[in-house]
């Protein structure tokens, strides 16, 4: 009977041990000066990050301890040390109550990560191993123009165009696509023969101005009696009757240029060119056309950047020349906009200091620096998440974002969360006049807490069990004892 008390009371203090020590490594204050930061506490101004870009980076400086303490945080990209933040006090709390840090950094290209080292504690920090934090990688986008869209969301991702315009949604923006309205015509040719160039049919009759002969004037038959390239409706010159001669004789074809080839012929009817040259075969001949190859780029333009006029493709890329952002550089083309690394960003983690939404910092709401957020835990998994305004403004509207994809918009939430982990909660804060400040906290949710009935019933169970079985081998091996004291007596 002994061994067996022995045993019981030594499984429960192992299970005593499994379920209170983590709490207490989790939540209990047991350290007078702990400062603390996690990889969850380093953040940008911003989600998106663009490479030559500045923007400030944040830390949250947490205080686990008792008393208040004073220090500051180095910030490093890889062994690079980025820069200092100023001097903060964080004040304790027992919730790990956090002020935030920051400096600010022109983003690099290529991915990187970022580690936080909290120095300069006063008074003396208890526990170092909290000091530092090393976050994930962070994938910087390109914006190679400068317009704010980031390169491969960009139609035009190497001249600025913020607005997107794309006539003829062919996935080239306005800006660096040679035919805007994709009709067979150059604008640059649109605007030399009178058409235009963000309309894929001038005059309405159905044909598209490339394809047409009389692209200013309805003619849906095409009617070219004399077959000069000009539809009837639009030719002064009928070339298929020769003119009467004035001395009665036979006559010639007219041939206004003088060069041999008669007007109905002619490649260039004003233009002399015997040779007829047409380099691009669009019916216009070199002499008179002003793009040879029909590339998008003016046989001037091209004498001016060195591309060859007469081949559409100097580099030999792929990409003709009016599309190409390096005419030049077989290794470079404008047309795919995509990012040397691509991707979202895939780890980003604010700290209780807040996130303002606008890239200048100055001239905000000033106000809005003062709410927070207060937090008590009901149980081992609901937690009362309340704002505490004492900025005086007016008309504040709330959004959170609770960690588990669930969202509120009241003042003060009560939430309970199904699994154990821990959960990164966003008070969005919107001053009605555009000004948006983002408030973050986190909560540790433990499996292993008395709280949780999904384990203190079981074990609740168990001991009563046990409890209930050993008294009754108790009482047995009592009344065995009685029994053979009553045979002996």
């Amino acid at each position: 009977m002994k061994n067996f008390l022995v045993k019981s009371i030594f499984f429960w203090i192992v299970i005593c041990a499994v379920v209170f020590l983590p709490i207490k490594s989790i939540g209990a204050q047991s350290l007078q000066y702990d400062l603390g930061i996690s990889a969850g506490d380093i953040f940008f101004s911003q989600d998106t990050l663009i490479a030559g870009k500045t923007m400030r980076l944040y830390a949250a400086v947490r205080n686990y301890g008792v008393y208040d303490v004073s220090g500051y945080a180095t910030f490093y990209s890889g062994s690079n040390i980025i820069g200092s933040s100023q001097i903060v006090t964080v004040v304790s709390g027992g919730q790990g109550y956090a002020d935030q840090v920051f400096v600010d950094w022109t983003i690099p290209e290529g991915n990187f990560n970022i580690r936080v080292d909290i120095l300069g504690q006063s008074p003396q920090d208890q526990n170092p191993n909290n000091d530092s934090a090393l976050t994930g990688m962070f994938y910087p986008e390109k914006d190679s123009d400068g317009d704010g869209v980031i390169d491969k969301n960009d139609n035009c991702p190497n001249m600025a165009n913020s607005d997107q315009t794309d006539t003829d949604n062919d996935g080239v923006g306005n800006v660096c696509d040679s035919d805007d309205d994709n009709d067979g015509l150059t604008d640059t040719k649109e605007q030399e023969i009178g058409t235009d160039p963000l309309d894929s049919d001038t005059d309405d009759d159905g044909i598209l101005d490339g394809q047409d002969n009389c692209p200013k004037t309805a003619n849906q038959n095409q009617a070219d009696k004399d077959s000069d390239g000009i539809g009837d409706v639009c030719d002064s010159v009928d070339n298929s009757t020769p003119p009467p001669s004035s001395g009665g004789g036979s006559s010639s074809p007219i041939d206004t240029d003088g060069d041999g080839v008669a007007d109905g012929r002619d490649n260039c009817r004003t233009v002399a060119n015997a040779s007829q040259a047409d380099n691009d075969k669009d019916g216009i001949g070199d002499a008179c056309d002003s793009d040879d190859d029909n590339d998008g780029l003016s046989d001037t333009d091209e004498a001016t950047l060195g591309t060859d006029p007469k081949n559409p493709d100097s580099d030999n890329d792929g990409t003709k020349d009016g599309d190409d952002a390096a005419p030049l550089n077989q290794d470079e083309s404008g047309v795919s906009g995509e990012g040397e690394n691509g991707g979202e960003l895939d780890e980003t983690s604010l700290g209780d200091g807040g996130i303002w939404s606008r890239d200048d910092l100055s001239g905000q709401n000033a106000g809005l620096e003062n709410i927070f957020i207060d937090l008590s835990q009901l149980s081992w998994n609901t937690f009362i998440f309340k704002v505490r305004d004492n900025s005086g403004l007016q008309n504040l509207s709330y959004n959170w974002d609770l960690g588990d994809g669930v969202a509120a918009t009241d003042e003060e939430i009560q939430h309970s969360y199904g699994k154990s982990g821990t959960y990164l909660v966003i008070l969005s804060i919107n001053d009605g006049a555009g000004v948006v400040r983002k408030v973050p906290t986190t909560v540790r949710v433990s499996f292993l807490s008395v709280k949780n009935p999904y384990l203190s019933f079981p074990l609740g169970l168990l001991l009563g069990l046990t409890i209930l079985f050993g008294t009754r081998k108790w009482l047995k091996k009592k009344n065995e004892i009685n029994e053979i004291d009553g045979e002996i007596k």
